[in-house]
Formats: structure tokens, sequence, C-alpha cells
């Protein structure tokens, strides 16, 4: 079988594999396993073999999305975030992803005006304030990262002990701490 399916996938397009008969799933699938084992380009490389009609598809895009995230490819990365944001507005992780791309491939204050977007567009996402503190407080704007944490702890008690632990926020620790931010009185609200 696996002889077929080799002679089937080289004799498509002449010997070129971008329109394989392996399907989508497959081909996602090898994806994955290459990602996991921080094989990236090889994990692209199927990527690059789904038909043409699939690479669109939300799975394929999220796929790609967490590779190039992996990979740390944030130039590539930052594409697919925004196809999936302009494909799918409403949900929020979209916003983040092309958010936490931005940062690292352009400027945080790229990044910001991303996420003050989102956060019109969601005003009860606490990622996304939770995001806005980080942004904000690597932006030395301590009264706005407090303003924003504050605001996704209220949502989602989860971004307390987040906070904590969280490399963007080690400015704010001591501030954290005084307000009553710890891990065990999270442990005390669970």
């Amino acid at each position: 079988m696996k002889d077929m399916t080799e002679r089937s996938d080289q004799a498509n397009n002449n010997g070129n594999e971008t329109c394989s008969p392996i399907g989508t799933k497959v081909r996602m699938q090898r994806a994955n396993g290459f990602r996991i084992l921080e094989m990236y380009e090889d994990a692209e490389e199927e990527l690059s073999k789904i038909s043409p009609e699939d690479r669109l598809e939300r799975d394929v895009l999220t796929m790609k999305l967490a590779v190039r995230q992996d990979a740390e490819d944030w130039n590539s990365m930052l594409k697919t975030a925004r196809i999936l944001r302009h494909q799918d507005p409403d949900a929020s992780e979209w916003w983040i992803a092309e958010a936490y791309a931005l940062r690292r491939s352009e400027s945080m204050e790229a990044a910001c005006e991303v996420l003050l977007d989102a956060e019109k567009r969601h005003p009860d996402d606490p990622c996304i304030k939770y995001n806005l503190s980080c942004y904000s407080c690597q932006q030395e704007d301590m009264k706005t990262a407090l303003r924003y944490l504050l605001a996704a702890v209220e949502l989602d008690a989860k971004y307390k002990k987040l906070a904590l632990a969280d490399e963007d926020l080690v400015e704010m620790r001591e501030v954290l701490l005084k307000l009553g931010f710890s891990s065990e009185s999270l442990s005390d609200e669970a």
C-alpha cells in the first residue's frame, strides 16, 4: 500500500507534490508531528502540499499559525494571523495572535493598536485585557497596565495567578503582592 501511495504522490503533477492525493487531514497530522518534533521546515513542507482549495481552511491556517509561532517565524505568523482575523473577526484569539506576532516582528506599539481595536470588538475578553496589561507594563505605563490587569482578573480570576509569573509584568510584581495577588489566595478561590 505504501508503494501505491508513494507512486501516486510522485505521479501527481509530473512528480510535483503540491497537489498530492494524500488528504488534508493526513498532511495536517504529519505537519503537527513535525511541529512537535521541532522540525519546522518539514512541517511547512507538509502544509505546502495541501491542495489549494483547502489551504485557506481554518484548521489548515491554525496549524500554519502554530508551526510558525513555535518556529518563531514572526513575519509568516503575522500573515497567517491576519488571514484568520479577517476570516473570523469575532474570534478574539486571532486578534491576540496577530498582536503577538506584531510585537515580535514590528513593534509593541503596533501590537497595542491591534489589541485596542480588538478590545472595542471584544470588550469582555479577559485575555485581550491581560495582553494590553502586559504590553502597557513593557512600555512602562504602570497605571494603564494595572487598570487592564484588574479588569482581566475581574472577568477571569486565573489572570491573578498568571500575572505573578509573567515576565512581562515583573515590574509590577511588588504592587501586585501589595494588592493581595498570590498563588495562595487564588487557590482559596478555586
